[in-house]
């Protein structure tokens, strides 16, 4: 009897190159998710009587989320700010509602953020000053003050640390297993652009040069006023 021969190719798993990869449900998840964004937005200007646009300094989410905490009744949006400037209406031919293509216009370009609110003027003033809080430079961080340290033993550093140190530019060494700064050295000059190094150097020295800072830039109202600061 003649027996069957096994085609070799069935039994052979298929590669994974030759497997074909649809893209169609990752790109529908996606536009999915952007008209699911737009949706909430156009949600918060229809329930909420007014809404402002803030700029950032010192951006950092655990700042950010205490004011979230302090308006807690609000709904504020950063990130993603050209889709909600699309949502808001970027002319007067098809803006939301009327005054929303301003808003836009503010929003767009710099760390700015989007606030909707019942809250009275007054209450997003006090929030906005009450946020403020010193934070560490980031590398690009234009320096506010000179920094200079002294030559001499640094204890607050232990001695597993000194290569790392030197890595980021400190002249050290260790004598007797403590740190030591061999000469004055100067960390940053008042007006000089920081980088990595300095940045990470300040956050060492438990040195908070910046601010996390908001700023309101305009106020639009359901009436349709719209202002800036």
């Amino acid at each position: 009897t003649r027996q069957a021969t096994a085609n070799p190719s069935s039994a052979m798993p298929k590669s994974k190159r030759d497997q074909k990869v649809t893209l169609s449900r990752t790109v529908k998840k996606g536009r999915d998710r952007k008209l699911g964004i737009m949706e909430e937005v156009r949600s918060c200007v229809d329930k909420y009587s007014n809404c402002y646009v803030f700029a950032a300094e010192g951006m950092r989410n655990a700042a950010l989320k205490d004011v979230r905490a302090l308006l807690k009744s609000s709904r504020i949006f950063f990130g993603r700010n050209k889709l909600i400037a699309a949502a808001l209406g970027r002319t007067l031919s098809d803006e939301y509602r009327e005054g929303l293509s301003a808003v836009a216009g503010r929003l767009v370009g710099g760390e700015h953020g989007i606030l909707f609110t019942d809250e009275p003027y007054e209450t997003i003033v006090r929030v906005i000053e009450e946020s403020r809080v010193p934070e560490y430079a980031r590398a690009g961080f234009v320096a506010t003050r000179a920094i200079t340290l002294d030559e001499g033993p640094m204890p607050q550093f232990p001695h597993s640390m000194e290569p790392y140190l030197r890595k980021l530019g400190l002249p050290t060494r260790l004598q007797s297993g403590v740190v030591h700064l061999l000469t004055n050295w100067p960390l940053c000059r008042e007006g000089e652009e920081l980088n990595s190094d300095h940045a990470k150097l300040l956050q060492l020295l438990d040195i908070k040069m910046a601010e996390f800072k908001l700023s309101l830039l305009c106020h639009w109202s359901a009436a349709g006023e719209f202002r800036e600061f």
